[in-house]
């Protein structure tokens, strides 16, 4: 029965699986001349998504030429403070899209398209599409030039190859693999038990459990009863590199049957939000560790994943021990096993977690209110059915009560809905200084606000602590090394924001639109006067930043070039 599951569901999974056939008589060429080496592998875990490619390291150095895989023409190029950077994207005459990300520099001919519509819409960040017949592009010729520009902390370039009119990721290492070193299986770190809600019992209690690996094995072991599930920590690694990667195939056997296994030959771009459904998203939330389980919650479509009759959860009701044997395989075919014992005790299993709790179901719309609180999460929104009591903080001060929803953090596909009541509407200051804030124990962060009648309400996308705030703090602007500045021809400001974030920023040289650039890594504005062609001499700059409630600052002032 276990295998014919796995075969039922694989075929429902046929989109990725044909892709993949596909390409097995598809070559693309790599992109640079010198030894490929990854510092980032293809469906690594990241907050909130998958990694969609590979990254390739550049030598350390930002300026190395890229090649074109395949023929075809450039379709589209971005530029964004954040994420990729400066990207290009690529479609080809085989029917796929490569992606280029974190860019040095475009072509000159792309460049010169990106910085005219900069201009036109006088604002940094934009996004081109373009005409077949506007930029072809060849087989090995350059592209563009690797960098370290968007949301990267190293030279390296980001890479993917995408299927379906760009719906599909697939993953480029069968492409790339025979140039690849890799005679280093994954590792695992240490495993988590999990019972199922009100239907297990772990050593005695309804709570989870984490132990480490002690070489290949799990020394301890564990008593269980009813319900469980399985959540095991792994790194892949490489040769001639000092990088950790995410695990291409995880199996799962138990008592020498095959219970779960997922492989990572793609997805879908709207699948990529299931990450959270995949890994212990609340110890990830609160101690930045990647668990994977090995059972599926009942909301969780992600196609990589199989898993038998019971989603991969393991029903211990015998009183006998339970082998458990995982195995981890990279795309070279490098496995490591380990191996661990469940044993199966009788106990009693509780009925009841949390009495005064909300239970929350993943099929259903769920609304509850509290004094100055509301909450809906409409179905779907949940992975799994959810137990939700709600804390208020009466010590917390400002414009709303604080709450803490849920002991554990349940991530949402795409959000749910809190209202947060105001204590005090203070009428001198404008509503569109409120917003919904998250707390956590390494600070606060916005997500949103929308106000209505002594209401604020936002979109979240997980549980947690919520509260309300003002922002009456304008955004902040700061000189770096001003004296430097006609020298170097670099104007350079730091920018930063307490509130609710950047909204946008303007430069003016003596009236008229000037580009700076922002990296939201670095917090650093800047305008290379040069490029933008300023003449020498005595100017006057005029830079205005707002926020997103509404906060200005203006910095006025000559400056000599």
């Amino acid at each position: 029965m276990i295998r014919l599951y796995f075969i039922l569901l694989f075929v429902l999974a046929l989109p990725v699986r044909l892709c993949s056939q596909q390409q097995d008589s598809i070559s693309l060429a790599a992109p640079f001349d010198f030894p490929l080496l990854l510092s980032g592998n293809f469906g690594e875990l990241r907050s909130n998504h998958f990694h969609a490619g590979l990254d390739f390291k550049t030598e350390g150095v930002v300026g190395k030429p890229i090649r074109v895989p395949a023929d075809g023409y450039i379709s589209r190029a971005s530029v964004a403070a954040g994420g990729y950077g400066r990207a290009l994207y690529v479609t080809h005459d085989n029917g796929y899209i490569t992606v280029y990300g974190h860019l040095e520099a475009f072509p000159d001919s792309v460049a010169a398209r990106v910085r005219a519509r900069q201009y036109a819409e006088e604002a940094f960040a934009v996004d081109i599409n373009f005409e077949p017949y506007e930029f072809p592009v060849k087989r090995g010729e350059t592209l563009a030039l690797a960098g370290n520009t968007g949301y990267s902390f190293g030279p390296h370039l980001h890479f993917e190859v995408r299927a379906a009119g760009g719906k599909e990721m697939i993953n480029p290492i069968r492409f790339y693999h025979k140039q690849l070193r890799d005679t280093r299986p994954p590792r695992a770190h240490s495993v988590a038990l999990a019972p199922y809600p009100c239907g297990g019992v772990i050593n005695g209690k309804h709570s989870r459990l984490m132990r480490k690996f002690s070489g290949n094995h799990l020394r301890d072991t564990i008593r269980a009863w009813g319900t469980i599930g399985l959540s095991i920590k792994a790194n892949d690694y490489m040769d001639n590199t000092h990088n950790t990667y995410g695990v291409y195939s995880i199996e799962v056997f138990v008592d020498d049957s095959l219970r779960f296994a997922s492989k990572m030959d793609g997805y879908a771009r709207s699948e990529t939000r299931l990450i959270n459904a995949w890994v212990d998203y609340d110890r990830y939330s609160k101690r930045g560790e990647w668990y994977q389980n090995t059972f599926i919650h009942e909301n969780n479509p992600l196609r990589i994943l199989g898993a038998d009759g019971n989603r991969g959860w393991l029903t211990i009701d015998g009183e006998r021990p339970y082998n458990v044997e995982f195995r981890l395989a990279d795309y070279h075919g490098n496995m490591s096993r380990y191996k661990m014992t469940i044993l199966g005790v009788r106990d009693t299993i509780p009925t009841s977690i949390e009495p005064d709790a909300h239970y929350l179901y993943w099929f259903l719309n769920n609304e509850f209110s509290y004094p100055g609180m509301r909450l809906s999460v409409p179905r779907g929104e949940l992975f799994e059915n959810a137990i939700l009591a709600v804390v208020e903080d009466s010590a917390a001060r400002g414009v709303s009560r604080r709450y803490s929803i849920g002991s554990r953090v349940y991530p949402m596909r795409s959000g749910a809905r809190i209202s947060l009541q105001v204590l005090d509407t203070l009428n001198n200051i404008p509503h569109e200084k409120y917003y919904v804030r998250r707390v956590t124990q390494k600070g606060s962060s916005n997500v949103g606000a929308e106000y209505y009648d002594g209401w604020v309400s936002a979109n979240i996308s997980q549980t947690g602590c919520y509260d309300l705030a003002i922002d009456t703090f304008a955004p902040t602007l700061r000189p770096i090394d001003e004296r430097r500045w006609g020298r170097r021809g670099v104007i350079t400001f730091a920018m930063g924001d307490k509130g609710r974030g950047i909204k946008s920023f303007k430069g003016l040289i003596d009236g008229a639109f000037v580009l700076f650039e922002y990296s939201s890594k670095s917090g650093r504005l800047t305008c290379n006067m040069r490029r933008e062609k300023i003449k020498r001499g005595v100017h006057t700059l005029h830079l205005t930043v707002t926020d997103n409630a509404g906060n200005v600052t203006v910095v006025e002032k000559k400056i000599r070039y």
